[in-house]
């Protein structure tokens, strides 16, 4: 590691990392944006900010050891349980300060294999790389394809009669990816001097009956919600998936859908870099990229 070398991030062809890359730009650092595949749009974009763009595979483990030294800082925006070795060997290489993802279900899921492995990579990362910060993210959105809260727009728009699944009352705190992309930044630039596990959450805390309605004013059309119970949806998805056959929600999302999801053990964030974009701010906004 040198401490005069640029900041790499990696996965800067997704909106999280190259919205961090473009953080640190705005910050007056060199930045180094690496991924596996080009992105001609996001390319062309931190192109213009000055940031140099790289081609990295992070399951590449020699051509990581031979970044090591050249950088003084990382960010990994892929999931810890994808970056996980790359992070060891980083930090290895003399990396001391550096960002890795996980996710805010490890602090709610039992024993999951995918909350399992995200659990192991954490504990790796904090033994291997005690300076490091672990970013635990409540639901992401912002984007188009974030897989979460755009997928929800779309369906309000086409569906008059909604079918909500649960009770309603589980807690949700969507980040926006903005707002996560500026915590990430300051922490490997050291503007946050925080390390280990810290769990971030959006500035407002909706149930999820909320969060639909709230969704259903940013998508501009009219719809109502049919509560549907989720014992016989268990049953019904639990048979098709024992004949092999899969479905837009598993058992496992199924038996998420009543647990509160706000920030567990939320950390201590300073004033200036507090979440700031609200749920209908963010929906708003997306709803626009999407052209609903």
């Amino acid at each position: 590691m040198t401490s005069t070398g640029p900041f790499l991030v990696a996965g800067a062809n997704r909106p999280l990392g190259a919205l961090i890359a473009l953080d640190l730009a705005a910050r007056g650092r060199k930045v180094v944006a690496t991924r596996r595949h080009p992105n001609p749009e996001l390319d062309a974009h931190l192109r213009d900010a000055g940031i140099e763009i790289a081609p990295l595979d992070l399951t590449d483990l020699p051509a990581v050891r031979a970044l090591a030294p050249e950088v003084s800082g990382v960010v990994l925006t892929p999931i810890l349980s994808i970056s996980g070795p790359a992070a060891h060997v980083f930090s290895e290489g003399g990396v001391s300060r550096g960002v890795v993802f996980s996710s805010n279900n490890v602090g709610i899921v039992g024993a999951d294999p995918v909350y399992d492995r995200l659990r192991a990579a954490e504990k790796d990362v904090l033994e291997s790389a005690p300076g490091w910060a672990i970013l635990r993210p409540t639901m992401i959105y912002g984007y188009p394809g974030d897989g979460n809260l755009s997928k929800l727009l779309q369906l309000l728009a086409k569906l008059p009669v909604f079918p909500r699944l649960g009770s309603g009352h589980a807690s949700q705190q969507p980040i926006h990816v903005e707002d996560l992309a500026r915590l990430a930044a300051a922490l490997v630039s050291n503007d946050w001097d925080a390390t280990g596990i810290l769990a971030v959450g959006g500035p407002q805390t909706l149930s999820h009956r909320d969060l639909i309605a709230t969704a259903r004013r940013a998508s501009g059309h009219s719809s109502i919600d049919i509560p549907i119970p989720l014992g016989p949806v268990r049953a019904l998805v639990s048979l098709v998936s024992a004949f092999g056959l899969k479905l837009p929600l598993s058992p496992a999302q199924l038996a998420r859908v009543n647990l509160d999801k706000a920030a567990i053990d939320p950390a201590e964030i300073p004033a200036h870099l507090r979440p700031r974009i609200t749920p209908e701010d963010g929906l708003t906004r997306l709803a626009r990229l999407l052209e609903l």
